[in-house]
C-alpha cells in the first residue's frame, strides 16, 4: 500500500513480515536487508509505503528482495503511481 502525505518531510516504511516467514532471526534478517535496501533507494518525501508478505516459503536472496523493490518504487515513481 502507498499513500502520500505532502506534510512529512521524509519517506516513512513499515514491514509486516508474519511468523510464516521463519523464525524471528530469519525475519529479523529479512527487515535488515529492506532497510539497507530503501536506505539506497530515492522515494518522495511524505511517501508512506506499507509492506506485508504472506506466503514465503523460504528465505528471500538480497537479490531477490532488491528486485522486488525495484519493481515496487518504479510503481511508485511512474504517473500515477502513489495513492492520494
Amino acid at each position: 500500500m502507498m499513500l502520500l502525505d505532502p506534510s512529512r518531510d521524509t519517506p516513512q516504511v513499515a514491514f509486516a513480515i508474519g511468523r510464516f516467514a521463519g523464525t524471528a532471526v530469519t525475519r529479523n534478517r529479512i527487515r535488515r536487508r529492506l532497510r539497507h535496501i530503501l536506505g539506497s533507494t530515492s522515494m518522495a518525501p511524505g511517501l508512506y509505503l506499507f509492506g506485508l508478505s504472506r506466503d514465503t516459503v523460504r528465505e528471500p536472496s538480497f537479490e531477490e528482495l532488491s528486485v522486488a523493490v525495484q519493481r515496487i518504487t518504479a510503481r511508485i515513481t511512474a504517473p500515477g503511481g502513489a495513492s492520494a
